[in-house]
Order: structure tokens, then sequence, then C-alpha cells
């Protein structure tokens, strides 16, 4: 399904006997109350000593509705490798991109001074970032309404590269998936796809062949790329919004995850040849979009949140042209890790799945306790025009009974603009996550973390294609083992920054941090000091 910020949805029409009831309430008593339309999300705030402090970004991104999709890019890129990541966002088809950092209490735009300048009747819909030249420095895959484009790092300046179109004319790339999927050292790509603007038919499309084709670009090894789709196993027409590499059964290869617009989650088990077999999962038809992929229970296994379009608006508005046969879930899903490739839906367990219209989703430690949380950009839906009801994006802690609840507002990170995706950097170099929420439509924002008691490690990983899906394992000396992997293009048209935060709570020592990299490299690294930087093979 297309979803348009006005305001935001084309929907197939349904008969007035249907629904006449159903408006007649929301009329009369969301005015008068103030609930959320359909959603009625009673969930109060958790209880949080978290505190966060709101910093402008000179940026507000201006999509062009009526002449392109709502999308836009959001990526934490350390550009200059000083430890400190900058934000790059996304601008309009008639808006430069923004590049910003931060320093001295606030984020300045430096980008005229890294990137040409952008053709200024392009939007950009999405980025991630990956050092393709070996010489440290980070280069930019960056997703256009024209086309899939490079910033490539050169000897003295950043170079623009054109690497061509979707190879189906109808569609428009929204996103990009970084990794290794035959195993050669060379960074292949999966570019998620969506169908033209011009295209949308404007309706909740289930049932027959309508949407864009997404693809795998596979590296030749001399940094230029061929279309591998079909070869891999992976072509079919389908409107998807992002997608992620991530090894779920620590075979060390990678794996494919698609969360694709109007059908089911798509799972792919990767060969370490390129080639790819669909996993099967719990999801039934819903609506996909943002991704996250985080190991939420400590189990050394990476686990799978999808974002949804909830229970925003009455069921028939969202089920399209599905058969009264066909099952249908607006839930957002949590997909648990069981290993050997199999996995079950614990979004209703975890308090994870019924809340409003969602786009991007990132695991993140935020208050670095040692257990994932999540965040959700949500927007708000407008039907009829004079009634508008927003949903602020999410921050949800975990707590020690496996239960996520909403902590935004006491957290002081509310965001009350149009979130299309989380990104989690830290910004300041003081070890807490930050959170910005990139927003279309309006301007962004940052939410610098203001610390606390907990004990932390970054650990930073060489910034090449032989980092992706490297499982990275902290044993701390209470027993218990904290997994992450690189995971490149988690959220939605998005890349978070490439260290790997890891909370300790209050346990002061680890005994070790051990890396296991895809091509059989095994790291094991005895007792790291806390609340430090582990930079291995010599990144800065």
């Amino acid at each position: 399904m297309h979803k348009h910020i006005q305001l935001t949805i084309h929907i197939c029409a349904v008969t007035a006997a249907a629904v006449f009831v159903g408006w007649v309430i929301v009329v009369l008593f969301l005015p008068i109350f103030g609930l959320h339309l359909w959603q009625q999300e009673w969930q109060s705030q958790g209880k949080t000593s978290l505190r966060f402090s709101r910093i402008e970004i000179p940026f507000s991104n201006e999509v062009d509705l009526k002449n392109s999709l709502p999308f836009m890019a959001a990526a934490a890129i350390d550009i200059n490798n000083d430890g400190r990541d900058e934000i790059f966002l996304g601008g309009g088809k008639h808006q430069q991109d923004g590049l910003f950092k931060f320093q001295n209490g606030v984020f300045e735009n430096i980008i005229d001074s890294i990137f040409p300048a952008k053709a200024i009747d392009d939007a950009t819909m999405g980025a991630a970032s990956i050092d393709i030249n070996g010489d440290r420095l980070p280069d930019v895959f960056v997703t256009r309404e024209s086309g899939i484009w490079l910033y490539e790092s050169g000897a003295e300046k950043y170079e623009t590269r054109f690497l061509g179109t979707m190879p189906e004319s109808n569609t428009v790339p929204l996103s990009i998936a970084l990794g290794d999927v035959n195993g050669d050292g060379w960074t292949d790509f999966y570019a998620s796809g969506y169908i033209r603007n011009n295209l949308v038919e404007g309706t909740t499309v289930f049932n027959k062949p309508y949407g864009g084709y997404s693809a795998l670009f596979i590296n030749n090894g001399d940094n230029t790329w061929r279309d591998a789709t079909r070869e891999a196993g992976l072509y079919r027409q389908h409107n998807t919004f992002s997608a992620v590499f991530v090894d779920l059964d620590n075979d060390l290869d990678s794996d494919l995850v698609i969360a694709q617009d109007t059908g089911h989650v798509e799972m792919y088990a990767g060969d370490g040849t390129g080639k790819f077999t669909p996993i099967n999962n719990p999801s039934v038809f819903s609506y996909p979009m943002g991704v996250a992929a985080g190991d939420y229970d400590n189990d050394g296994l990476i686990d799978l949140y999808f974002s949804n379009v909830g229970h925003t608006m009455p069921e028939p508005l969202v089920r399209g042209d599905l058969t009264k046969d066909q099952a249908f879930n607006p839930d957002y899903m949590l997909f648990h890790n069981d290993g050997n490739l199999r996995f079950t839906d614990t979004a209703r367990k975890t308090n994870t799945a019924r809340y409003g219209f969602g786009w991007g989703v990132v695991f993140a430690d935020m208050n670095l306790d040692g257990r994932e949380d999540l965040l959700a950009a949500q927007n708000y839906a407008r039907f009829p025009e004079f009634l508008t009801t927003s949903y602020p994006g999410k921050l949800l802690l975990q707590y020690a009974d496996g239960k996520f609840h909403p902590v935004e507002k006491r957290a002081h990170a509310k965001n009350n603009h149009y979130g299309i995706t989380p990104l989690i950097s830290d910004v300041n170099a003081d070890g807490w996550p930050d959170l910005i929420w990139a927003n279309l439509a309006g301007p962004a924002r940052a939410y610098l973390s203001k610390g606390g008691t907990h004990n932390w490690i970054k650990v930073r990983l060489p910034n090449n294609v032989g980092s992706v899906n490297a499982i990275v394992q902290v044993n701390l000396a209470d027993g218990r083992t904290l997994t992450k992997q690189r995971i490149p293009g988690q959220g939605l048209g998005s890349d978070q920054t490439r260290e790997l935060i890891f909370g300790l709570g209050t346990v002061n020592t680890i005994t070790s941090v051990r890396i296991r990299f895809q091509d059989g490299r095994d790291l094991l690294i005895d007792a790291p000091g806390i609340n430090s930087t582990l930079s291995i093979g010599g990144t800065p």
C-alpha cells in the first residue's frame, strides 16, 4: 500500500453502510476525549530514570507530496573517522540533502564541504555507508527517484557516481541493505523497490500483481555491480520498504529479511554463494514496513521486529482486496528466533504489538541495562480531512520481565512530527545512545541522552564488508552474554551507527569479548575495560 502523507493513506472505497456508525462515534467523541483514532492506546508510560535533552537540527524535510513518494534518507556516518557520527538527512525533490556535525553543543551542516550537490529535482529516499575501496573512509550509497548513487571517497574529496536505475522501469529504490552474500570479500547490496509515484493505484492491493521490483546487486570484483536477482532466487514483484542482511542461524553467512508492503514478511536463508531459499515465518497478510534486528532476550540469536499499520484505522479500510477467509494481522510483529531458522511471534506476549501506524523500527539498549529496547517511528492518519490524530514515535523500554513499555513522554523524547525512522548514534561520544527522529514534511529532532550510572562498552569494527554480520559477544562477570551483529540498513531508508553499544547495567567487569567474522576469523579479547571503546583491527 502506498502511504502518502496526505494523510497518509490512499484507500479503496468501502460501503458507507459498513462504516457509518464508526464514523459517527469517531466524529462525536474524538474531539471531546482526545482518543487516538480507533487505536485507543491506553498504555501508561513506564517508569524510567532515562532523560533526554532536545537539540535542534537545522533541517526541515520538504517532501513534494504531489510528485514524490513520501520517504527520506537518514544515516549515522562517521565521515572523518574521529569517533563521532555525523547525521545525513535526505532532502525532498527541490531540496538539498544535509550532513550535520555535532560540536560545541550544536549541529552544523557541513555537506557543502564533503559531498557534491545533488540535482535539485531529485528526492533522496535512503542511504547506507561502508568503506568499499579500502581507504578507511566511509563510502555512501544513496537511493533517489532517479536511481542509485554512490558518494565515493577519493584522494582529495568525495566524488559522485551514478550506479544506474532499478532493473524494472516502474520502480524507485527506497533503501539499501549491505552485505557480502557470496563470500568474495566485495560489497554487495539489496535495493528495496517501490512503484513509481505516478503509477500508484491508491488502493490496498494484496491479491493481484502490483508494485515495484526489488533487486540484488552482486559486486563484479571492481566496485561495479550486476543484477543477480533472478539467479539468487529473489525475483518477485512487490512493493518493498526495507530489508536487512543478518546471520539468523550463526552459520557465518548472510540471510535476508524483507519488509514488503501489503503482503507477508519475507525471509531467505543464504548459502554463502549468493543463492537464497525461503524461510517459513509466522506472518500472515499485513503491512510490514520497517525492520529491526537484535537479540532481545540474550539467547545469542538475532530476533526481528516489524512495524505495521496498527489499529489506527478500522480493519475494513485496510483489508483492501483480501477475502474473508484470508488471515490479516495489523499488529506489529516480534519474531523470536527459536533456533534452526524457526520463529515465533511474541509481540502480544511482550507488549510490542498494539501501537499506531508505524514506519522505521530499531533495536537499541537506550538505558544500558543489558536489555535491548525498541524504537518505532509513527505518523498520523487523517480521514476525513477535518479529523487529525497524531502518533508520536515510541521509545519502548524492556523491563526485567521481558515486557516492553513506552517511556518517550517521561524520558522527554516525544516526537510530535511525521516520523519516518529513528536514528541511533552516540553523537557526543559519552557512551550513551542518542536519538534522532527523521521527520517528513517537518523538522528533524535530536534528543541527547543525559546519561546515568550504568556501565557500557562500545565495540568499533573495521568499516568494511568483512565486518557485516560479524557476531560480537560480550561475556560479563555475572555469567550473562550479550550478543550483537553489525547490521547495516536497520530502520527505514536509514543506516544506524556502526558502533555496537553494549549496556552492562551495574556490572563492572567484562571477562572477554568474542568476535566471529564471516570469513572464519575468531577473535577473543580478554578483560577489556568498561566505559571505553574497543577498536578492532586498528580502527580509529
